[in-house]
């Protein structure tokens, strides 16, 4: 499902979205209405009336741990950046 999103630039844009529970009466079934998913990380989405619009995200993304070296980077023969040893086969004639 997807849902109209206004950006700053004016476009409309259709923006993957899901549907969320606004209330839970007890004798009567639950209301429902369909926002945007915030997946995209350049943009957070606010509702003004009955639209939606989008405005850029501000501050930065940074991991939450850092990468891990991968275990193949300690075997010299596994290397990139090392040329491979030259083998010579020599007849045994």
């Amino acid at each position: 499902m997807s849902i109209a999103v206004r950006f700053p630039d004016g476009s409309v844009r259709a923006v993957p979205g899901h549907l969320r529970q606004i209330d839970d009466p007890p004798k009567e079934p639950p209301s429902f209405e369909q926002v945007p998913l915030h997946c995209d990380s350049r943009w957070i989405y606010y509702r003004s009336g009955k639209s939606w619009f989008a405005r850029p995200r501000s501050g930065h993304v940074t991991p939450f741990c850092p990468p891990v070296d991968e275990w193949w980077r300690s075997i010299r023969a596994m290397a990139d950046d090392e040329p491979l040893p030259e083998t010579r086969w020599e007849s045994a004639a």
